[in-house]
């Protein structure tokens, strides 16, 4: 019987280790959403989900706008559950974005200007916040204004 007990625990513990290892925790859920300028998506936009508790979480929207969050130490996939405040970086004047070593944005534009206001640049001043609800899908559609 001890025997028995004893392979149980080890397999509950191995499956702990693969579901950690497929980029699950307990403290992240899954985000995703689009990001539009009126009906038009816009690819290039770099989106920050900066939550009251718990790490930062980030992606870059594809053709579509489409988004889906990963935790800045890129272990996980999803972002942190409670209100989150969401920066907007257009990217699309550079066709990629740049982070340098200490984690300052790199303005590598050439002098092009984004397509979106900059009020969504600041995670201290974005007018942005959405709840990130613990063990759900949450999906999230942002209209941004045009660069004003």
């Amino acid at each position: 019987m001890a025997l028995r007990s004893s392979f149980v625990c080890g397999l509950v513990a191995l499956g702990m280790v693969a579901a950690v290892g497929c980029g699950e925790s307990a403290d992240v859920a899954k985000v995703t959403g689009v990001v539009k300028l009126g009906d038009e998506p816009l690819e290039f936009i770099h989106v920050e989900f900066w939550p009251e508790n718990g790490q930062r979480a980030f992606g870059k929207t594809d053709a579509q706008g489409r988004f889906e969050l990963q935790t800045d130490d890129r272990k996980f996939v999803g972002g942190s559950p409670g209100t989150n405040r969401v920066v907007l970086k257009d990217t699309w004047h550079m066709k990629d974005d740049y982070i340098d070593g200490g984690g300052d944005w790199v303005d590598m534009s050439k002098g092009r200007k984004s397509r979106i206001h900059s009020k969504y640049m600041d995670a201290l001043k974005t007018p942005l916040t959405v709840q990130v609800k613990p063990g759900e899908d949450n999906d999230f559609e942002f209209v941004a204004d045009p660069r004003g």
